[in-house]
């Protein structure tokens, strides 16, 4: 079983801008006289509600997974209430990623799932293309049908059998 946390969105800038605004306050407090006073009010009033964004943020990042078995892919997420979403490696069509320009330049990518349901978007995550190869891998490891899709099956009729006589029904 191969388990993957999807790229986080909306970490990065939020915690920029909480340094940001710690670093000013300082200098703010260290340039302007009697504003140390406030100095901690400052903090939680400016800093605080961004730190929280960022633990929300960082939360829901970190709860996203996928995991891949020998049998099925599955996707769970959810920080508070969670909610997994499963899909047999049978059943799976076609696996493909989606990358933009900078998706391409940051070797990030959204991995799409085609099944016989429909397509399904499992995330968005660093090295799209080693996901696929590794579902690919999986489903060319478990054993295909014998009827591919492509496939006419022609029963045999009694009447073509051997030892039953002919009824004009041979073929010629």
């Amino acid at each position: 079983m191969i388990s993957v946390t999807p790229v986080s969105h909306g970490v990065l800038r939020p915690t920029i801008l909480a340094l940001a605004l710690a670093t000013s306050i300082r200098y703010a407090v260290d340039s302007v006289h009697g504003l140390e006073r406030y100095q901690g009010l400052l903090y939680v009033i400016l800093v605080g509600p961004v730190l929280v964004l960022v633990a929300t943020r960082a939360w829901r990042w970190r709860s996203h997974k996928i995991h891949v078995t020998s049998q099925r892919l599955v996707v769970e997420y959810g920080a508070i209430r969670r909610v997994r979403t499963s899909v047999e490696l049978r059943d799976v069509v076609l696996v493909r990623t989606q990358q933009g320009l900078g998706g391409r330049l940051a070797a990030r990518g959204d991995v799409v799932v085609e099944t016989v349901a429909g397509p399904w978007l499992v995330g968005t995550i660093r090295h799209p293309a080693a996901l696929v190869r590794l579902i690919e891998a999986e489903r060319s490891r478990r054993p295909e049908s014998p009827w591919g899709y492509d496939d006419v099956v022609d029963p045999p009729f009694p009447w073509q059998s051997t030892d039953a006589p002919g009824y004009g029904w041979e073929r010629a």
